[in-house]
């Protein structure tokens, strides 16, 4: 069963080699690495093509500078794998990864997602400052609209894919694209299962997109915008999806110790 790995990279120079590394080293090895540059003006691409010419299960997309979901759109069209996993260039994934995700997913047809633990790193790489542990089984629309972190962390999901169904991230989106795109993969049905081994591991670093938290707030508005223009959700849970990013960006800004913002987001 071919597994497609999705490894979008911009001017990751410093940490594009780990990430394409840590695929190679799959226990399981019947995988496509599909490696989008998009747009590097740093050594990223001579990285990559160095890793294309050893193995030919790797395969590299260019194009102009788009940002993530427009570069995870470009490998999921060539995709040729029954399964996806997401990789993003400043991290990678443990040894088993692949192999402990798919005996998962042969333990029943319903089941559409596979997680599992992440280990949550220093920007170095070289220390644990945490690990982030899934609880829920089940379907995680529900769970997803209420930001809950029991099923969601980030692009750690594998997911099996379905004949007739078109796979793709909002490029509208910058920000919390992880988390529209697999709302509406939920909606379709399917289950969300995990294993408890480690399935990736994350490089908690001051360039990631996630420190950028004028860039996520603008992210969580976009969804809100979404959402209510939407028939598929119920107004309780659009209702309680803006709650719950009000909040968080709320004590996401007074953490920063920026109160003006932090009491603007509320009335946005």
């Amino acid at each position: 069963m071919l597994i497609s790995i999705i490894l979008p990279c911009y001017n990751c120079q410093d940490y594009i080699g780990q990430a394409i590394h840590s695929v190679l080293r799959q226990s399981y090895e019947d995988w496509e690495l599909l490696i989008v540059d998009d747009g590097s003006t740093d050594r990223s691409p001579e990285i990559i093509q160095q890793y294309a010419a050893t193995d030919a299960r790797i395969r590299v997309i260019t194009q102009p500078n788009g940002g993530v979901s427009r570069a995870r759109n470009a490998a999921l069209a060539e995709a040729r794998g029954e399964y996806v996993a997401l990789l993003d260039a400043d991290d990678w994934l443990p040894q088993d990864s692949l192999l402990v995700r798919l005996r998962k997913f042969n333990e029943s047809p319903d089941i559409a997602f596979v997680d599992g633990r992440v280990d949550i790193y220093n920007e170095a790489g070289n220390s644990i400052e945490r690990s982030w542990v899934p609880t829920f089984r089940g379907n995680p629309c529900r769970m997803l609209l209420r930001l809950s972190p029991a099923c969601f962390f980030g692009p750690t999901w594998m997911i099996r894919l379905r004949q007739g169904f078109e796979y793709k991230f909002d490029e509208r989106l910058k920000y919390g694209e992880d988390l529209s795109a697999y709302l509406r993969l939920a909606q379709e049905g399917g289950k969300y299962d995990f294993v408890g081994e480690t399935i990736y591991c994350y490089r908690d670093r001051a360039g990631s997109a996630m420190k950028n938290v004028d860039g996520l707030a603008d992210g969580y508005l976009m969804l809100r915008k979404i959402f209510k223009t939407s028939n598929a959700f119920r107004l309780i849970d659009r209702l309680v999806f803006e709650y719950k990013i009000k909040r968080i960006m709320f004590l996401t800004y007074l953490r920063s110790g920026n109160i003006g913002k932090a009491l603007r987001y509320l009335s946005r």
